[in-house]
């Protein structure tokens, strides 16, 4: 019986669907995953910002048993150069409230 009453509704919600369709996929950002001091460092870059990345650290899977504790900021500008090549500009790297490192590189060429 419901069948009935949607099947003449049918067409006219395929043609609403169709026009919900998405547009273009934007680009995923280039990404690099690097080891530094034992721990997994994922390295991204910024696409509104030329020479721009973004490094979060992987959290070991709360392993207690881990590798000892070591302080972050060396280890991002670590896994920011070695993922990418450049250099981290004095002054220009910074810690959102997500443990994500935010810096600007100075990058060769």
């Amino acid at each position: 019986m419901i069948r009935a009453r949607l099947l003449p509704v049918l067409p006219g919600m395929m043609i609403l669907l169709a026009g919900c369709a998405e547009g273009p996929v934007p680009a995923r950002p280039d990404v690099r995953q690097v080891e530094v001091l034992g721990r997994i460092w994922t390295v991204s870059s910024v696409p509104e910002r030329p020479n721009a990345f973004v490094a979060s650290r992987d959290n070991n899977n709360l392993d207690p048993f881990g590798r000892p504790a070591a302080l972050r900021t060396p280890q991002a500008v670590k896994a920011l150069e070695t993922a990418t090549g450049c250099k981290v500009v004095p002054g220009r790297i910074w810690q959102d409230t997500t443990a994500q490192y935010h810096a600007d590189m100075a990058c060769p060429g």
